[in-house]
């Protein structure tokens, strides 16, 4: 029974795993959830009350393991904490629905759905947010399948799935022709509606020009060297110069910490590379320059947890992972990256334990907490246009980005560096991620990367131009702004909501119950 039981885990972390590993087996996920099902009515003729999440804690771990083992790439002990802690954690989810299962005596579909869902939404919400195993997120690769995520954003594509699972699992169990009708609904109506979707046309109110650069610094051994840091930004400021000296165009785009001095954003005209960067703004008065920056704050009578200290110069501050921008009249703007990476760029709680500030993983020679406060939703323009950032990691929030759109003319600038992984399935995934974005706000996207792939993304999520890996270059051609605000971007994650707060009253009431009959 053990063996029959554990291949029953291992092939659920298998078929869950599929999509994230080998994108052409989006499909899998659709029937991933069927052998731990299985295993879940199993439990009930089991003593120990942790029988079922031994062996989803197996699969889990699995599916954890084979969807980003890359991260091992740049920091081991990093991957190992977050496949561990990630994987504990959707055990656990999958335990507390079989218990409330059990103690309701209903079908496994409504907890299933409530406090499945439910949990996926806290999980983008809190310090240890890791969003990447959303199961919506199965058909980044595929967009052409859910145009419809501008209504639901990813998780309608999570309730798409759970509904498939549970429909195939009593499919299983007991054959009619109602259910083989019912599952042929489910799976082709939302194709149908995405592919009527796709063939809608957007209409754009206007097109900028725009060139962005791809540099290609190798993170580990040529961006974050000290000694470089000035070489490798007169290189971006040069050939600039000559690129504008010949097309002077709308937009320059540079990647995530572009320049790498941090910059005062009181006093922003301490900083030597960013008296050099308006000096070539000056120069081109109608381009405007969107690129990532070091920035901090400084610090006087209230120190939040997280905070840095300079020893050399006697105060505190916050440090910020940020896109700044320059535009055509002259105002300089910050953006700081808010959904940090847990454990590399930002300790988990550390609002609450603050001496956890110093034990940040390092991650290619860098480490240090960075601040997550913010007072820019967006870069909104005198001319009324909008640009609105996201700095790299963000990219897999997609309440997060779509709260932030207005309807305002405009597109989604993200700023990325993608060389930490390697050649692996990191920056692959990472970079579908935007063509999700695109969906759910029927925004157009710039995506700049240090090394990965750049690229132009339609509303549609297809890559109009994109660059090659490890490649060195510049890429130019036009975006195109829109002003039409979607109901996604107009509700946000309103399923997901919905569900945590049901998810809540529903855990309390099966604990109160609980206790009531002992």
């Amino acid at each position: 029974m053990k063996y029959k039981t554990g291949l029953l885990a291992i092939l659920s972390g298998l078929l869950l795993a599929l999509p994230w590993a080998y994108s052409v087996f989006f499909f899998s996920i659709f029937f991933a959830f069927i052998p731990l099902l299985f295993l879940e009515e199993e439990s009930q003729k089991q003593s120990n009350p942790y029988w079922l999440f031994n062996y989803a804690f197996l699969a889990f771990l699995i599916w954890n393991t084979l969807a980003y083992w890359w991260v091992a790439e740049a920091q081991l002990i990093g991957s190992i904490l977050i496949i561990l802690i990630n994987s504990a954690i959707q055990a656990t989810i999958f335990w507390l629905i079989s218990i409330t299962r059990k103690q309701l005596k209903i079908s496994i579909l409504f907890p299933f759905l409530i406090i499945g869902l439910g949990f996926e939404y806290f999980h983008t919400q809190w310090d240890l947010a890791w969003p990447w195993l959303n199961l919506g997120n199965a058909f980044t690769a595929q967009p052409k399948l859910v145009q419809w995520y501008e209504f639901t954003g990813v998780r309608g594509g999570s309730l798409w799935i759970i509904l498939i699972n549970i429909s195939l699992y009593s499919l299983f169990k007991v054959r009619n022709y109602f259910k083989y009708l019912r599952i042929l609904i489910l799976i082709l109506f939302p194709i149908l509606s995405s592919l009527f979707l796709y063939n809608q046309e957007e209409i754009s109110n206007l097109t900028k020009s725009f060139s962005l650069f791809q540099p290609n610094l190798d993170p580990y051994t040529e961006k974050f060297k000290p000694e470089n840091e000035k070489v490798h930004f007169d290189k971006f400021l040069i050939t600039t110069d000559s690129l504008l000296q010949t097309n002077e165009t709308d937009f320059i785009f540079g990647p995530e910490t572009m320049i790498l001095q941090a910059i005062n954003e009181d006093t922003p005209i301490e900083s030597e590379s960013y008296k050099k960067l308006i000096h070539l703004r000056n120069k081109y008065p109608k381009t405007e320059f969107f690129i990532g920056v070091h920035s901090y704050l400084k610090l006087e009578n209230k120190i939040p947890a997280g905070s840095r200290y300079n020893t050399d110069k006697d105060f505190y501050y916050e440090a910020f992972n940020s896109a700044l921008l320059l535009d055509d009249n002259d105002n300089t703007s910050f953006y700081h990256k808010t959904k940090l990476v847990p454990l590399f760029e930002r300790m988990p709680f550390v609002q609450y334990l603050s001496f956890l500030g110093k034990y940040s993983l390092e991650l290619g020679g860098y480490n240090g907490t960075y601040s997550n406060r913010n007072t820019v939703d967006s870069f909104l323009k005198n001319d009324s246009t909008e640009i609105i950032p996201i700095v790299c990691f963000e990219s897999v929030f997609g309440d997060y980005c779509a709260q932030r759109v207005n309807d305002k003319p405009g597109f989604i600038c993200l700023i990325t560096n993608d060389g930490w992984w390697k050649n692996s399935l990191g920056y692959k995934y990472h970079f579908n991620f935007s063509r999700l974005r695109a969906i759910e706000n029927r925004r157009q996207i710039i995506r700049v990367a240090n090394n990965g792939i750049s690229a132009l993304i339609n509303t549609k999520g297809e890559v109009e131009l994109k660059t090659q890996w490890w490649e060195k270059t510049i890429l130019e051609g036009d975006i195109k702004l829109y002003s039409r605000k979607t109901f996604y971007s107009t509700h946000g994650d309103y399923i997901g909501r919905i569900t945590a707060f049901f998810a809540i009253l529903l855990l309390i009431f099966v604990k109160i119950r609980r206790i009531s009959q002992t």
